[in-house]
């Protein structure tokens, strides 16, 4: 059985449980994760597997935390505590917590981890909204010791529903430097956990990505995504509000919706992306177009004839997208990455670097449009 252990180094003294170690003998780190501590700054978190379980799983897989004034301290102190030299070679997660988060904290911290640690640019990045221990124990299996099913079926359920923003460190840092867009990244916690009200207000879109609302082997869902102004977390968007950004980056790919119709009747629509977004305008006025694909998922029920219903979800989507962007908006957070449209009107990046855009997409107008296209061929969920 695969063995779990949890090292509060910061809280216990050492003595007496450092063992020796072959330096030939690697253990690899999966997830990182960094939060506040509690008598430290930080508190760093480590998924880590190693060679060492049952005969049926073939690794142990660990959690381990440390808190630490930076991440140099916190690595010297794990590194030495665990058996086996700590490699981050196979780490393809990044976790914040919240709490860094929402002040910003997180960015010199993670610009010194990322040049010390080696890690890759392409790491995902999440945010958490419970302790980060507890949202990697959430996807820890005996079933699956190694994370790869888990992991790839997180990421290739994110893609496909939209559900929430799937976001590399590359790309993350690219959002904090030279300001034509803001960061979307994944929101996950533990436990039946759903987000109870996002950015645009009311009850929040029930959908999440990478988990079901049932009792399962893995305790951690993400739902929705945390938007971003600058390096500081502003609030986050539910699975619905999360693809009808993405619909406006052209990140947008195929997810599901709920509708109720003029009569009453609810209805579900799988959209899908027909080309990419059309973004134009000039300084405090743009307009976004959007090409949809709809299959209807029950259409044998639908009471409605097929221009009215058109007509009915290019509508509805073009106010959602406005309701989205004036929540955005709101927070200074240009999630929908309209800066990139601005950006082209500028003929040197020193012409751009000292242009306020923030001041004007305060005050920005969008105007949106949707066009949908029916499809009347069988809806086909792509599950295996």
């Amino acid at each position: 059985m695969r063995r779990l252990t949890l090292l509060l180094l910061c809280a216990l003294p050492l003595c007496g449980c450092i063992q020796s170690k072959n330096i030939d003998e690697y253990a690899y780190v999966l997830n990182v994760g960094v939060e506040r501590g509690t008598t430290m700054p930080f508190l760093v978190t480590l998924l880590v597997s190693a060679p060492g379980g049952s005969e049926e799983t073939k690794v142990e897989n660990t959690v381990i935390c440390a808190e630490a004034r930076s991440f140099s301290e916190a690595y010297e102190t794990l590194n030495a505590a665990y058996p086996s030299r700590l490699s981050f070679s196979r780490a393809s997660l990044l976790v914040i917590g919240e709490d860094l988060a929402r002040t910003g904290e997180q960015t010199a911290f993670l610009n010194f981890a990322f040049g010390k640690a080696d890690l890759w640019p392409n790491l995902r990045v999440m945010i958490a909204k419970d302790p980060i221990r507890e949202v990697f124990e959430g996807w820890l299996s005996d079933s699956d010791p190694s994370l790869r099913k888990i992991k790839t079926a997180a990421g290739d359920l994110r893609r496909a529903s939209g559900t929430a923003a799937d976001t590399g460190y590359g790309t993350y840092l690219e959002a904090l430097g030279d300001k034509r867009f803001d960061a979307m990244l994944a929101y996950a916690g533990v436990n039946e956990y759903g987000i109870e009200e996002d950015l645009v207000g009311g009850e929040a879109y029930p959908k999440v990505g990478g988990s079901l609302l049932t009792e399962s082997l893995i305790k951690t869902s993400i739902a929705g995504s945390a938007v971003f102004d600058g390096d500081r977390m502003v609030g986050v968007l539910d699975g619905r509000h999360t693809m009808e950004t993405l619909m406006v980056t052209g990140l947008f790919r195929r997810g599901e919706m709920r509708f109720v119709l003029p009569d009453g009747q609810e209805i579900g629509v799988a959209f899908s992306r027909v080309r990419a977004p059309k973004l134009h305008g000039e300084k405090r006025k743009a307009e976004a177009e959007i090409f949809l694909e709809a299959d209807l998922l029950e259409p044998e029920r639908l009471s409605v004839e097929s221009n009215a219903l058109k007509s009915f979800l290019e509508e509805q989507l073009s106010e959602e997208l406005s309701a989205v962007f004036s929540a955005l908006q709101r927070s200074n957070s240009d999630a929908m990455g309209f800066g990139r449209l601005q950006a082209k009107r500028f003929r040197s990046a020193a012409d751009w670097e000292a242009y306020d855009w923030k001041a004007d997409y305060r005050a920005l107008t969008v105007t949106f449009s949707v066009t949908v296209m029916l499809s009347h061929s069988a809806h086909n969920p792509e599950t295996e």
